[in-house]
């Protein structure tokens, strides 16, 4: 059996915990059944990959492991690898039961399904893909997720709240316009990101970096990647402009959104 399943941008600035975005880096998988627990893991962080449990090496089957995901830094490597071995189970809907396990839709609805998705409750709405480069700045330490999540505040002023309200539905219509590479600004949010930052404060420089440029950017997921959306033809500029502002913090990767998601054959 082979499963591929894209890398995902959870957040996109405003929306926090409902907007993820599939990018085209990917996890692929090859295995067949076993005794017992036969893997081999192959590209990103495969030593840490094959030293420890993680969904799919517990698996009891024999199987080799590409993964061109980034691990732990935002990327959505662990929704990736959860969605793989659900559906190296034979779960109908592997995304599904990863995003039950992850205990938030978002990585796992853009992993499962490609392109960029809106997360409403039990309603996952497909939203206009733009046509950029993804420009990442990939973080070279990872970030505890756990750790990301407690330095959020319980309650959150009302000026914050209309702030993210009215950002998230200006990217929206950008991204129904075809205008969003034109607004440096609109991966703004008050909800997740200043209260992270302490964790990581060189992403501000690399996001500024961006944003000078003219293109919108943010902290991808928990952190502490960055990415950027930029115009075609413009991403390497970016990804290296954000490495300049934030030096031995990270590698500049250009990539681009991932319109479809999980695929597997028998």
């Amino acid at each position: 059996m082979r499963v591929r399943v894209p890398a995902s941008i959870a957040n996109l600035g405003p929306g926090f915990d409902v907007l993820a975005l599939a990018v085209d880096l990917w996890l692929e998988v090859e295995a067949e059944p076993a005794d017992g627990p036969v893997w081999v893991f192959e590209g990103e962080a495969a030593d840490f990959l094959s030293s420890r449990p993680n969904p799919l090496s517990v698996l009891p089957m024999r199987g080799r492991v590409r993964n061109a995901i980034p691990v732990g830094v935002g990327l959505g490597s662990s929704a990736a690898a959860r969605i793989a071995a659900w559906a190296l189970r034979g779960h109908e809907a592997p995304w599904l039961a990863a995003a039950e396990e992850e205990g938030h839709p978002d990585n796992a609805a853009a992993a499962g399904l490609g392109g960029l998705r809106l997360v409403v409750g039990d309603r996952i709405e497909e939203l206009p893909v733009p046509d950029v480069e993804v420009a990442l700045l990939v973080a070279r330490e990872p970030q505890d997720t756990d750790a990301a999540r407690e330095a959020l505040p319980h309650q959150v002023p009302m000026a914050d709240a209309v702030f993210n309200a009215g950002h998230l539905a200006r990217l929206v219509h950008l991204l129904h316009s075809g205008r969003l590479t034109a607004s440096p600004e609109a991966l703004a949010d008050r909800l997740h990101q200043p209260h992270r930052r302490p964790l990581y404060p060189w992403t501000a420089d690399a996001i500024g970096a961006a944003q000078r440029l003219g293109f919108p950017a943010a902290i991808s997921g928990a952190g502490p990647t960055v990415f950027a959306l930029c115009d075609r033809g413009r991403g390497r500029e970016v990804a290296d402009a954000m490495a300049a502002a934030a030096p031995g913090r990270g590698s500049p990767v250009v990539t681009e959104v991932a319109r479809s998601g999980m695929c597997w054959e028998p």
